[in-house]
């Protein structure tokens, strides 16, 4: 009988942590929100290289090799 009540102890625990940890306030979800929308966003963005290959930054306008996959001048991604 006594290891039923600790099996029962030791779900019920589980229950509540797995609760009280997956709550989330709703400015956690907004930046989630945000975050994934501007991932999209920038995943589904397309660049045009020219016959040499190069590609031109969207940050700072700087061309950079497509292969390199970073801007030289400004380190943001291609």
């Amino acid at each position: 009988m006594d290891v039923v009540w600790f099996v029962l102890l030791v779900i019920g625990i589980v229950g509540l942590g797995t609760i009280a940890g997956s709550g989330r306030s709703r400015e956690d979800m907004r930046m989630r929100g945000r975050w994934d929308s501007r991932f999209e966003l920038e995943s589904r963005r397309q660049t045009q290289t020219d016959a040499t290959g190069m590609l031109t930054c969207r940050s700072c306008g700087t061309g950079a090799p497509e292969r390199a996959g970073r801007c030289p001048a400004c380190g943001a991604m291609l």
